[in-house]
């Protein structure tokens, strides 16, 4: 049928309206209904394509909302009904007719389930459905594609599906789960026994063992969505595909069409039931799934061995020109020999016996050609093969480096163009002249031709040059400085959980932690012998002033490298005191054993030097900034270091000073009294002090105490009468007395 000129001039017209509606889904509102009284049946063929193609594109774009769609549904049932009962109508108009109303069955499946008074909308799809099953099986290739999508759809739609969320129906898949059993339209055992038979029916052509590989493979195709989105049936539809046998063809005399269509089944087959293994996994029919695959396989194998895959048999070996025989066993490649010398550079490359292509000359071709040319062939050359030129080449110019060096000469008269006389005429009595000199044989010839033997002795590297003192300390300074870039990385992933502690006799890096790695700087500095011994050197010589001195002035200069470290355990502590109060009694602990060690060895030392200084540094730096939530952290610090003296406790009798304060320091003085008993006196004494210079309110928090440990002193102290203002203390003391 020609195109009439008001179809020729309508269709760029709506070719416009459709790009329009392509670029914003929004157009559809105004195009649809102003196109469907136009491409109706009685327009003309062009038009009736164009606007079933247009159809078919619009319901299955994702691009239009299932809001807009289910609004146009009423108004398109009537057209695509009208042009599939035509019977003279278009193979083309019919297929785009099939794929619309596959996209537009679901959305009226759910419209009829929301709205069960519009019969006429549910007599519409249901006419659209008998008039393309009555086609799937006389149709054309095309049209019967589209049909089995539009029966794939129906059963999708008729069998129960996932109900994600039941409190909002709207965001669930359309399915009979969605429909009540009361329905006055869609009645629940008429739409199962519909989707059950067409399910058999969709099947039936694996049951028949079909031979079409159009009708396969759609069937195929369609099948991996009802699989993944409908389990209850996936059983059937798989045992219904591994029953099917795609080689059933393979028994007849195979042409080349036959073959095409018995791989393009197989290749379908496998491609669905591997997808099946990949997206369910657990299925099952997995093993009979697999099984199925490996009898495909091997009937595959079977029927498509290529027993003629060369363009000739084999040939024989004997009666045949070389030339035009064919391979049969590689045999291992070899080159033919270099020329004599002298030798060129084109005769030391030349790997081949043809005489053209020696004749031919490289020069003539342009070099870029040669590039391009050699950068190909190179991505193709056998490696193996390229190996052995290689070495061919290479030993060749081993032997021309060798044929090259001049012979040695013996320097002895030669009788012969050898060098050795040619005439055996030794004689062991002959003697020439009056002295008794041998003619060289044959093997003193050959020894002095001979390279002497090289007699090699142990080998050994030169010595460093010793460092200097600067150079000593710059070097350990880094050394040190790499081990605390180590123990920052590792003090952000935080501490490991509480474990067993084995104290001095631990193993300093058994684990990869922070402890570990300080405790390694940590024994560099109180361990290390040259340190003790430089320390003893010092307060060995001079007066005991000046050994203070010295010592301290030491310390404070960080001279040596133990001192150093010490400075820098002493600053990282003392940035977050906190959590690395751990750190600070392990390193004190290592100190006071060090020092004890060294006075095994030195008695002449006679106190604790490293230990006694950095505590008093550590207590002096802690002070300032404890608060009165601190308690438990300086009685835990004065109860686990090894030792205290009457310093110490001088410094930690500051804080008494503070009222907020006073109690965290009676507090520490009190568990000393309990749990440490060799430093009994001293803090008995301390706390007098404290009594003797406090306030009022220090002389109440230390009235228990002392009133419990030193019976009499608070009645002593009541009595004691000074002048200039004794009356002031003796009230206080009275008071002190009564409350104690």
């Amino acid at each position: 049928m020609a195109a009439t000129p008001s179809a020729v001039g309508m269709i760029p017209q709506l070719e416009q309206a459709r790009k329009l509606a392509l670029g914003d889904p929004q157009v559809y509102n105004q195009v649809l209904p102003g196109i469907l009284p136009i491409i109706g049946p009685a327009a003309p063929l062009e038009v009736r394509r164009w606007g079933a193609d247009f159809l078919a594109e619009a319901f299955a774009s994702p691009a239009i909302s299932l809001a807009q769609k289910d609004q146009f549904s009423t108004e398109v049932l009537p057209t695509l009904k009208a042009l599939l009962e035509n019977p003279s109508e278009d193979i083309a108009v019919v297929k785009s007719a099939v794929q619309a109303s596959a996209s537009l069955y679901p959305i009226v499946f759910r419209r009829i389930i929301n709205r069960p008074n519009e019969t006429a909308l549910w007599q519409d799809i249901s006419a659209i459905k008998l008039n393309i099953l009555k086609r799937m099986d006389s149709a054309p290739p095309a049209v019967r594609i589209c049909c089995i999508k539009f029966v794939q759809k129906i059963v999708q739609v008729e069998t129960p599906g996932l109900i994600a969320d039941p409190r909002r129906p709207d965001q669930n898949e359309t399915s009979i789960s969605l429909v009540p059993r009361n329905h006055p339209l869609l009645q629940l055992p008429n739409i199962e026994a519909e989707a059950s038979a067409l399910l058999d029916r969709l099947l039936s052509v694996f049951q028949e063992n079909s031979t079409d590989p159009i009708v396969v493979d759609a069937t195929l195709n369609c099948l991996a969505i009802l699989i993944r989105s409908r389990p209850p049936i996936a059983s059937k539809i798989i045992s219904a595909v591994i029953s099917y046998n795609p080689m059933k063809q393979g028994n007849s005399p195979m042409t080349p069409k036959i073959m095409v269509m018995i791989r393009s089944m197989e290749r379908t087959t496998r491609a669905l039931l591997r997808w099946v293994l990949r997206a369910v996994p657990n299925h099952p029919m997995e093993q009979k799934i697999q099984q199925y695959l490996m009898r495909l396989q091997q009937s595959r194998n079977v029927l498509f061995a290529d027993t003629t895959a060369q363009k000739r048999p084999a040939e024989p070996t004997d009666g045949y020109d070389d030339t035009k025989r064919q391979k049969l066993t590689s045999a291992a490649q070899s080159f033919p020999p270099m020329p004599p010398p002298p030798n060129s550079f084109a005769q030391l490359f030349t790997l081949t016996e043809d005489p053209n292509v020696k004749q031919f000359d490289v020069t003539l071709l342009p070099a870029d050609s040669v590039s391009d040319v050699t950068a190909v062939l190179l991505q193709y050359v056998d490696a193996s093969a390229l190996e052995l030129a290689i070495e061919a080449i290479r030993a060749r110019y081993t032997h021309l480096q060798k044929v090259q060096q001049p012979t040695p000469v013996p320097e002895f008269p030669m009788a012969g163009p050898t060098g050795i006389d040619d005439e055996d005429d030794y004689d062991p009595e002959f003697v020439s002249g009056g002295d008794s000199i041998v003619e060289p044989t044959t093997e003193m010839a050959l020894e002095s031709l001979a390279q002497p033997a090289l007699d090699l002795g142990p080998f050994e590297l030169p010595k460093p040059p010793p460092l200097t003192s600067d150079q000593v300390a710059v070097v350990s300074d880094q050394s040190v400085e790499h081990l605390y870039q180590i123990v920052a990385t590792l003090d952000n992933a935080g501490q490991i959980s509480a474990k067993q502690k084995l104290g001095l006799n631990r193993l300093a890096a058994s684990t990869n932690d922070r402890d570990s790695w300080m405790t390694i700087l940590v024994r560099l500095a109180t361990r290390a012998p040259a340190g003790l011994e430089d320390l003893v050197d010092s307060l060995i010589d001079g007066s005991d002033a000046t050994k203070s001195a010295k010592t301290e002035e030491q310390k404070l200069s960080g001279t040596t490298p133990a001192d150093r470290i010490r400075q820098m355990i002493f600053m990282y502590i003392m940035d977050d005191f906190r959590p690395r109060l751990n750190l600070a009694i392990s390193w004190l602990t290592e100190e006071w054993y060090a020092d004890k060690v060294a006075a095994k060895a030195h008695p002449e030392l006679g106190h604790l030097p490293h230990y006694s200084y950095w505590v008093k540094q550590v207590i002096e730096r802690l002070l300032p900034y404890l608060d009165a939530k601190d308690k438990n952290l300086l009685i835990r610090f004065v109860s686990e270091i090894p030792a205290i003296d009457r310093e110490l406790l001088d410094r930690i009798k500051t804080l008494a000073r503070d009222p907020e304060r006073v109690s965290m320091c009676i507090l520490s003085m009190q568990y000393l009294l309990m749990l440490r008993p060799p430093t009994r006196e001293a803090v008995l004494d301390t706390m007098e002090s404290i009594w003797n210079e406090g306030d009022d309110q220090a002389k109440k928090a230390t009235a228990k105490v002392l009133g419990k440990w030193r019976p009499g002193f608070l009645e002593k102290a009541a009595e004691v009468k000074d002048e200039g203002g004794s009356g002031v203390k003796l009230e206080a003391a009275k008071e002190v007395t009564q409350a104690a």
